[in-house]
């Protein structure tokens, strides 16, 4: 007789990245994980072959040196900031650390369905609110919320949608939930807002019931190295880091994180030269009959179809040409694909493919 598995992992689906078969023979182009597509610069791997040497030892637990290169580039407390293997790992000890069996977490319908399994996994009760036009909904939320409410997540710009909610909208959404209840603001796709729409959200956290999350999986194109962080209140640190599995961030991705985000004049000409791409992908699609481009302030687009059934086929349409884009099923949008934003001459090839398939005979 087998050893049964806890009730919360026998009640879990696993957490799958995007199937990829394809014709054999057809050339690849991935474009369902939202990586970054622009090659890093050699002074950041530089940096990861300095340290590859001394990897028979431990990690430094405490991240010092990644921590003060955040703190100084976007002048922030090094005290607070606790770094991770990328942000779902940072999202399941932050969950594991906060919540308990029975707990209610509020959470928009359309986010990245990681949160929801983040919040099962701690045994807490999960409500899905709904959004309005693609975008998060405040009211929804506060209207989902009563004292008992232990957490909301979400995130922003959102993912899979790419919508944005400008600061004064989270700021309002803080101000009116109840002070026990802890704001979790994923913004994995924060740098990729553009112009001045984006307003850093660091400063809620002195509230003391707000928590925000960044990557270098996204911006950076880190993703392989794994590594994110948390900004937080002083008073949820110690917590944290109580729960986490420690050295979890491995002595090479410290490094090059640390070399990564010191050199944003880098960080800023890869927005450019994304923000052009997706510009551009964005417009060649705008008018077709049967696919709508979402706009987006990330580093993908979402593409929404006249129907379930006709994602499918555009879907099997683009396989066939080696083109792999993500179905949204899982956060309730069966109408939708998720393209991530690849070379430009990867978007004008998707783009060709797509309108061709518009034409096609249905």
């Amino acid at each position: 007789m087998s050893p049964a598995p806890s009730r919360r992992a026998n009640d879990l689906p696993r957490y799958v990245h995007s199937d990829i078969p394809i014709l054999p023979g057809v050339e690849l182009i991935q474009l369902s994980h939202n990586e970054s597509a622009i090659p890093m610069r050699p002074t950041w791997m530089e940096a990861a072959i300095r340290v590859a040497g001394a990897a028979v030892a431990y990690p430094d637990v405490e991240c010092k040196l990644l921590r003060q290169a955040i703190a100084e580039t976007f002048c922030l407390d090094n005290q607070r900031i606790v770094c991770s293997a990328g942000l779902m790992e940072c999202l399941q000890t932050i969950a594991l650390a906060w919540l308990d069996p029975g707990d209610k977490v509020v959470i928009p319908q359309h986010a990245f369905v990681f949160f929801r399994q983040v919040a099962k996994l701690a045994g807490a009760e999960v409500t899905l609110v709904p959004e309005h036009d693609l975008q998060v909904d405040i009211e929804n939320i506060l209207e989902a919320v009563d004292e008992s409410t232990k957490m909301v997540i979400l995130a922003n710009p959102g993912n899979p949608t790419g919508t944005y909610l400008c600061k004064e909208r989270i700021v309002e959404l803080h101000s009116r939930l109840p002070s026990a209840t802890l704001l979790v603001i994923d913004e994995a796709y924060g740098e990729f807002v553009q112009g001045g729409r984006y307003q850093p959200l660091f400063d809620l956290t002195d509230s003391g019931n707000v928590i925000v999350l960044r990557s270098f999986s996204k911006m950076y194109g880190l993703a392989g190295f794994r590594v994110g962080w948390a900004y937080c209140p002083s008073a949820v640190v110690e917590y944290t880091r109580r729960v986490q599995v420690p050295a979890i961030v491995s002595s090479v991705a410290q490094a090059i994180a640390a070399v990564a985000v010191r050199d944003q004049a880098s960080v800023h000409s890869f927005k450019l030269e994304m923000l052009a791409i997706r510009r551009g992908f964005i417009d060649r699609l705008k008018g077709l009959p049967r696919i709508a481009p979402v706009e987006s302030e990330t580093n993908f687009v979402l593409l929404r179809a006249k129907s379930e059934t006709e994602a499918v086929n555009l879907d099997e349409f683009l396989r066939q040409r080696g083109i792999v884009l993500r179905r949204q099923m899982a956060v309730g949008l069966g109408d939708c694909l998720r393209a991530t934003i690849g070379t430009g001459e990867q978007m004008n090839f998707v783009a060709s493919a797509i309108v061709e398939w518009c034409g096609k005979e249905r």
